[in-house]
């Protein structure tokens, strides 16, 4: 039955991407997981176009060019590629480059770090063409200040001059892999309440577990300011972030 779930979804996917245009339900929940029927499914980077299968679920997979808003209308940029790397602990690079360009008025640089849930518009960048139009390629580049210690998504609206638009694939890029991340817990053990801090991180969800794995508290921490738990019962705790489940530390409660 898995097999056949996935052999099925597989060949919607190959239907659609032969189309040259179809009409996408773009999302912003690139990057996340979800599970149909037991089976769990990694939503993939880049615009989402929406695919039943047979048992009523919805399944979301990604395409790795922008597609049209409306179906049969012609794509406003031909060939666009885009990339993102880190190249330095506060920066991150931005590329792309078009082969052609009809009515194109610009492009949205979006960025989404992976603690949020939501892209966020950080610049418009004016198209190079001559009144919105290229018959031959152009290339850009944009630099951004980025020193987040997670992943960071990024992506371009690009927007027509008659106010229509389409989305690039998404670009992931990591944080500074030199930049040290701790968790922080005193006392130990803590007579009623404690402290927990957190570093190298711009903010987390502090999750507290009992000793039998079930969730007692969570509590929204922000790097370099001390959070005080209180309120717990006396017993053995597990203290882990959400977003870095690596980091573990246990406290005992008196």
């Amino acid at each position: 039955m898995k097999k056949q779930l996935f052999l099925g979804l597989m060949l919607i996917i190959v239907q659609l991407t032969k189309a040259q245009t179809v009409t996408p339900i773009v999302i912003n929940s690139m990057g996340l997981k979800s599970t149909v029927s037991n089976i769990t499914f990694e939503f993939s980077l880049g615009e989402m176009a929406t695919a039943t299968i047979s048992n009523g679920n919805i399944v979301t997979q990604g395409f790795l060019q922008p597609l049209s808003e409306i179906s049969a209308s012609p794509l406003p940029v031909i060939g666009l590629e885009f990339y993102a790397k880190r190249i330095n602990k506060q920066q991150v690079q931005l590329d792309w480059k078009t082969l052609q360009e009809i009515n194109n008025k610009g492009f949205y640089i979006e960025r989404k770090k992976e603690n949020e849930n939501i892209f966020a518009a950080l610049r418009f960048v004016d198209g190079k063409g001559q009144n919105g139009n290229s018959s031959f390629p152009l290339s850009y580049m944009q630099l951004d200040t980025n020193n987040y210690g997670g992943k960071t998504y990024y992506r371009l609206k690009q927007e027509d001059l008659d106010g229509k638009f389409v989305y690039s694939v998404v670009r992931v890029v990591n944080g500074d892999v030199d930049k040290t991340i701790t968790l922080k817990v005193w006392p130990i053990p803590a007579p009623k309440e404690f402290n927990v801090l957190i570093t190298g991180i711009e903010n987390d969800v502090v999750m507290i577990y009992d000793m039998n794995g079930r969730i007692v508290k969570q509590v929204k921490a922000t790097t370099g300011e001390p959070i005080k738990i209180n309120n717990l019962f006396t017993g053995s705790y597990l203290i882990k972030l959400q977003h870095q489940k690596d980091l573990v530390q246990k406290v005992i409660v008196q």
